[in-house]
């Protein structure tokens, strides 16, 4: 989706929200508005556009202009921006249920994996996703500090006495998903509450070397692969790798010691900075819902019902993924959450019928036309 507006113009929109650029590198104060279905969501748009208009600052001199209209979505794909505080200026009740807030935020250009701040305002935008940990290992090493990771950086956790008895099943589809399989993962993770799960398996294996042998002391060589899947729709969001090594004179402490040390180097070094990105990523340029839409006739409905949605506007990109048996499944991309899709599609009018929302896991949404 392009936005045409006149290059000097959009020059004008951007610059005439920054109020303030500070002096540590990538802060930018913004004024921003938005408007919402609910409190929420126009916060969250209000957000959005802070971070749209601290982007375009820095991108406009490299965005492609052509017959003075600035291609929007260039500067999109590049949003990996955040807001890191924000103070409300406005916020009222408009006529037609509509809510408008207005806020002065500051806007970090830089990574935010170390930004406390901005990570704790990201996570409370996405509602405060639960994270679930799921690590197959001996002992719990790897997954203790996986959790205290997390748990360092605020992030809202299932008990993981209730993962412990999970584990302690002889149940195939745990087996499935420690072994790695997303949609096991999502199952479980969604039966128990989370909207991500890491799932993960710890290998480790003895080093034999004359010197160690005459040393008396045991080293141990610990790997760990771990996935993050989103619980409502089976995708993975993350994969990575790490491994390390420790000795000891004990076996089993070296053994907990390297996995420990595995489990932090693959937080810190690589899992966790996916994490943000894909949480960044959602929230700057839209989630993905899934929407299953029952009771279409033809194939004249499922067109009229699909020109229906796309007219949201915040809408970014439709794509029909199968029609068959009166079913029609979607794949959207949407600047909000699944409540305010939901919200803004319910009761709309295709084809002489209106469209109700039935079922919402998640990002995945049922539709009714009837």
């Amino acid at each position: 989706m392009k936005l045409k507006i006149p290059a000097l113009l959009s020059l004008l929109l951007v610059f005439s929200s920054v109020i303030y650029a500070s002096n540590q590198e990538g802060d930018i104060i913004i004024l921003a508005e938005g408007y919402g279905s609910s409190k929420q969501d126009a916060l969250l748009k209000a957000k959005r556009e802070a971070i749209e208009i601290g982007i375009g600052t820095v991108l406009i001199s490299q965005t492609e202009i052509r017959n003075f209209q600035v291609k929007k979505d260039i500067i999109l794909s590049k949003t990996k921006g955040s807001v890191k505080k924000y103070d409300m200026l406005r916020e009222e009740k408009q006529p037609d249920d509509v809510f408008y807030i207005k806020i002065k935020a500051v806007v970090s250009l830089a990574s935010i994996k170390e930004d406390l701040a901005a990570l704790k305002i990201l996570l409370e935008s996405m509602d405060k996703p639960r994270m679930m940990v799921m690590i197959e290992e001996d002992g719990k090493s790897a997954e203790n500090a996986i959790l205290d990771y997390l748990t360092e950086k605020e992030f809202e956790l299932v008990d993981a006495s209730v993962v412990a008895a999970l584990m302690q099943k002889e149940d195939s589809l745990i087996k499935r998903a420690t072994e790695g399989d997303p949609a096991a993962a999502a199952k479980i993770g969604a039966a128990n509450g989370a909207e991500y799960v890491i799932i993960g398996k710890v290998t480790k294996s003895l080093m034999k070397s004359a010197l160690l042998d005459e040393s008396g002391m045991k080293s141990i060589q610990a790997n760990i692969t771990a996935k993050v899947v989103n619980c409502s729709n089976a995708k993975i969001i993350a994969s990575k790798s790490a491994n390390s090594a420790a000795y000891h004179v004990s076996e089993d402490i070296a053994r907990a010691k390297a996995t420990q040390k595995a489990a932090n180097n693959l937080m810190d070094k690589s899992l966790f900075e996916q994490i943000v990105s894909s949480f960044q990523d959602s929230l700057n340029n839209g989630i993905t819902i899934d929407v299953t839409i029952q009771n279409i006739d033809n194939y004249k409905i499922q067109e009229a019902v699909k020109k229906v949605i796309g007219e949201l506007p915040e809408v970014v990109t439709i794509h029909s993924r199968s029609f068959a048996q009166g079913q029609l499944k979607l794949s959207i991309v949407y600047q909000g959450n699944t409540d305010s899709f939901c919200e803004n599609i319910d009761g709309k009018i295709a084809g002489k019928k209106k469209l109700y929302v039935t079922d919402i896991v998640g990002d995945r949404v049922v539709i009714n036309l009837k």
